[in-house]
């Protein structure tokens, strides 16, 4: 997650918050399946891209739909639990911890979710990252 936060840093202009367009998948490829995106820009939060690991993880894909879709059981609900944080703080936020699976097994995992903005300031997107100790995000 750390280096989600150095890349996201070196997006962002002085004082600003990066745009949503600066993000380069092949930049961060080795994360970018971990990684998803949310929309902020309607009534709720869409997820507009949503990584191969968080896939296969969901067993669906979730891109173009609202986040409140990933299930409480999943890592992606997790990781965007706390995004109204980071909206009203305006800062990245990283939350690890553990949570029952699917199969009533604890998950522990990390994320961390970076705010995104069009003009630098207000925020209209999130960038976000999570990883958990399954087989399948090894």
């Amino acid at each position: 997650m750390l280096r989600l936060l150095a890349y996201w840093r070196d997006l962002a202009p002085e004082g600003q918050l990066p745009a949503a367009h600066r993000i380069q998948p092949a930049d961060i490829a080795d994360m970018w399946p971990a990684c998803f995106t949310l929309d902020l820009g309607g009534p709720k939060p869409i997820f507009a891209y949503v990584g191969d690991l968080h896939v296969a993880h969901h067993g669906r894909d979730l891109t173009g739909r609202p986040a409140e879709e990933a299930g409480t059981d999943t890592l992606l609900w997790h990781a965007v639990e706390y995004f109204d944080e980071v909206l009203s703080r305006k800062i990245p936020i990283t939350y690890g911890g553990t949570f029952p699976g699917g199969d009533g097994e604890p998950v522990a995992y990390r994320s961390i979710l970076l705010p995104l903005s069009d003009d630098g300031d207000e925020i209209n997107g999130i960038l976000g990252g999570a990883n958990c100790l399954l087989e399948e995000f090894k």
